[in-house]
């Protein structure tokens, strides 16, 4: 299981989704973002690629949601023009507790 938290309009999902096929593995992608106009954006992207069986789609704040499973990645993209205009260091110490024990979050670290 693969969770984007930031999903935006969508790159990290194509990304994960291609790194997993490049290795030869199938996953599972959730694909978390909290601005409506991103997610529409997502969803016919989702459509247009045939994406359906592989990624679901939630609209919400990550800070507040209830993941229904822990993920084995997390990837995130969450630094915006400053280190802090997303709300970064909030938004991902809290989506820690989506992974998984073992899991990896990608990126490990930034400064």
């Amino acid at each position: 299981v693969v969770m984007v938290v930031g999903a935006g309009r969508g790159p990290l999902i194509r990304a994960s989704l291609n790194a997993a096929a490049s290795t030869g593995r199938r996953v599972r992608v959730w694909a978390i973002e909290k601005n409506v106009n991103a997610v529409v954006h997502i969803e016919a992207l989702i459509a247009a690629e045939r994406w359906g069986d592989r990624v679901t789609v939630v609209c919400a704040d990550m800070r507040h949601w209830q993941a229904p499973q822990q993920a084995d990645i997390l990837v995130s993209e969450l630094l915006g023009s400053f280190g802090d205009n997303e709300l970064s260091p909030e938004c991902l110490d809290g989506a820690q507790r989506f992974l998984a024990p073992g899991g990896i979050s990608i990126p490990t670290a930034y400064t």
